[in-house]
């Protein structure tokens, strides 16, 4: 097998001999966008035999998004297929083929994401459409927060790369050949759907990841510089100044995590190619923001991230989703979109020669252009602008049109404004991915009577009521929660806690109103069964209102009724799961467990939320991002299930029952319970004195 590369703009050659497959590379003479970022690439088949072609595999992808071209060097593809890369390129262009494919092409690096082999294996094993689901729950599972005590900590020594992964504190530095060089736009072909990032990715695969070896011939000048510029004499921790050299060579080498200081970024890129407001951020000892002025953050979200490694990249797209999910907490839509262009048109610095004016321009302003223009696409397709600002929708048009150069960012431009168009017109939809539904379930003529009906069909029908409601909630509606908890600006919310409190009022008032004892009993054990059934379909929500009704003391205090249900033992295994000790500690391990589609209890989530608010604040000019970060974690763990809906038919005779006793029982107050439930004691008591007279006499 021969590989012989030239210059992106050049043609490239693939050959591979003794093998299924021949590639050569036809040159492309246009500086568009489209055919300078990439080669021509045919295929022919040589061979039946595949076998030989694995080697050649690099890594595999999983696509996030539908690829469609007219250019015959194109794979097309679908979003949720697993492909294999066998090349990779700079230009933001990978060669890839099918599994059980017989075509290599050309695929877009920004609409893929490389997986590990044992990620690449799990999600095989998954129904495709449903792969991209599951890759983005395994990623939030991996960032899920943890409260215990009410208190908000983190409970890992080492925090996961998605969550917390260890980053550069200035981490737009990059040291001439390394690895941390400026990542290529990726070229956006006509006819394309733009992606919501940019990002360049490269590949996550076990055992390949290393930092810059301290021999790297391009690296060994600037070393040898700022190490004998540091006086390492009163360095704290070594015990000699050999050690503290070690320390230094691995900060600088990205060796033990450890990443370039401040004092060297300074003394190695003009000041013209630093930000403007970085003396207005606060970092942690990794490099995250904690807290930062308006501008500073809006700045930080715009500069081009530099970098390759994919822990680092996932840290720059977390900070933007943070950014653009609670951006509305400290500031407005109008107010965003009026920075963001302001970015975009940013002014050169003053007194630059003609040198420096074009390093200025192609470091720092084409950079943040398309970095700006990445932002809005984000902005767009996954965080609500036109639900949340439809008025930004015509102002972001007004600026696209604008953009007539360079020829890259004028293709972005006609892009976003396809895809406003496209959304605009789009077909609303609450509604999660469909899932064909399985076959429906016959129900039983129950006359209104609940023990005639059937446990399994009334828990299945509310996990499809609850999911519904559970479905339409927004991370911006759950974040406003902090500091309202009624009004319109929460009525999803609202609506969805407010069916608990009714499934409760239903469970209670159904047993309260049978006056014949065994009923009662028989009645405690049918919800005792779709509690367990809730809990088998991970409805978490409609077994967390059960067992409170259960458990309440409206019902608990009915003894003589208790001593005829047979299913206690189960009940008291759920209510476990109920227990708010350890901050719901029992339950959040239930939830993390679940698999599947799923309804959680968001109650304790929602505390968090505000405790959360509590703990932090934010100060004049000093925008607490921290404080943003946990929102943003605890709402992508409260909110991970939406996107896996229910596999269940709708029964539209249950349903109609379940709604009408949502809608009666729950008209009942407090005082009402409790003075049934009096009633229903006092006729137990009287009961049990006839039942122990009746011994006395001999009956």
């Amino acid at each position: 097998m021969t590989l012989a590369h030239s210059h992106p703009r050049h043609s490239l050659h693939l050959n591979i001999d003794a093998s299924p497959y021949r590639l050569q590379g036809i040159p492309s003479g246009s500086d568009s966008p489209s055919s300078s970022a990439r080669a021509s690439i045919g295929t022919e088949l040589t061979s039946p035999a595949r076998s030989s072609m694995s080697e050649l595999v690099i890594f595999s992808v999983l696509c996030m998004y539908d690829f469609k071209s007219d250019d015959a060097d194109h794979l097309e593809f679908s979003k949720n297929e697993i492909l294999d890369v066998v090349k990779q390129e700079d230009t933001g262009w990978w060669a890839a083929m099918r599994r059980n494919g017989d075509f290599i092409g050309w695929i877009p690096q920004a609409f893929v994401n490389p997986l590990t082999d044992d990620m690449a294996e799990k999600l095989l094993n998954v129904r495709e459409e449903l792969r991209v689901y599951e890759y983005d729950a395994e990623q939030l599972y991996n960032a899920a927060p943890t409260v215990r005590n009410n208190e908000w900590y983190d409970t890992s020594p080492d925090p996961s790369p998605v969550s917390s992964p260890r980053s550069p504190q200035w981490y737009y530095i990059s040291f001439p050949g390394c690895v941390n060089k400026p990542t290529p736009p990726t070229p956006e072909p006509d006819g394309l759907e733009f992606p919501p990032n940019g990002l360049g990715r490269s590949p996550v695969r076990a055992g390949r990841r290393r930092p810059v070896g301290v021999d790297d011939p391009n690296l060994a000048a600037h070393l040898s510089m700022l190490i004998e510029s540091v006086d390492f004499r009163d360095s704290p921790g070594p015990n000699s100044p050999e050690e503290a050299k070690k320390l230094k060579i691995a900060q600088l080498t990205g060796s033990n995590e450890a990443w370039y200081d401040a004092t060297i970024a300074k003394s190695i890129l003009p000041a013209y190619l630093l930000p403007s407001y970085a003396d207005q951020l606060k970092l942690d000892s990794e490099g995250l923001v904690r807290s930062g002025s308006l501008v500073a953050l809006v700045e930080k979200l715009c500069l081009d991230p530099l970098t390759k490694d994919p822990i680092k990249l996932k840290q720059e797209k977390m900070f933007k989703d943070i950014f653009l999910t609670t951006f509305r907490t400290f500031t407005t839509a109008n107010q965003l979109f009026d920075l963001l262009v302001a970015r975009y048109y940013m002014e050169r610095p003053e007194n630059l020669t003609d040198a420096q004016a074009e390093e200025w321009r192609e470091k720092m302003q084409l950079p943040t252009q398309r970095w700006t223009l990445t932002l809005f696409t984000m902005w767009l397709q996954d965080h609500r602008l036109l639900e949340e600002e439809p008025h930004i929708a015509q102002r972001l048009t007004d600026f696209l049109t604008k953009i007539v150069q360079p020829q890259s960012l004028a293709l972005t431009a006609k892009l976003i404004i396809r895809k406003i168009e496209d959304l605009t017109f789009a077909n609303p939809s609450n509604a999660s991915p469909t899932v064909p539904p399985r076959k429906r379930r016959k129900s039983k003529n129950h006359k209104n009577d609940l023990l005639k009906l059937d446990s399994t069909d009334i828990a299945e029908q509310l996990a499809l009521l609850e999911f519904k409601l559970y479905a339409k909630l927004t991370s911006h509606e759950c974040i406003s929660y902090a500091k309202t908890q009624t009004g319109k600006q929460v009525e999803n919310l609202t609506s969805f806690c407010a069916t608990h409190d009714k499934l409760a009022a239903w469970v209670k008032t159904s047993i309260l109103m049978n006056e014949a004892l065994g009923k009662r009993a028989d009645t405690v054990d049918f919800w005792i069964k779709v509690a367990e059934k809730c809990r088998n379909l991970n409805n978490f929500a409609s077994m967390s209102a059960v067992i409170n009704a259960l458990s309440s003391t409206v019902i608990s205090r009915l003894h003589l009724t208790w001593a005829h249900v047979g299913r206690r033992s189960i009940l008291d295994a759920l209510i476990k799961f109920n227990d708010p000790s350890g901050g719901f500690s029992r339950y959040r391990e239930l939830l993390n467990n679940a698999e599947g589609p799923c309804v959680p209890f968001i109650g304790m989530y929602l505390t968090d939320i505000v405790h959360i608010s509590d703990q932090f604040s934010d100060q004049p000019d000093n925008i607490s991002f921290l404080k943003r970060q946990r929102w943003f974690e605890v709402v992508q763990v409260m909110l991970r299930a939406q996107k896996q809906p229910y596999n269940i038919a709708e029964s539209e005779s249950t349903l109609t029952f379940i709604g009408m006793h949502l809608r009666i029982d729950s008209t009942r107050d407090q005082t009402w319970f409790w003075e049934k439930s009096q009633e229903v004691q006092q006729s137990e008591l009287a009961h049990a004195d006839i039942r122990k007279g009746l011994e006395a006499a001999g009956f």
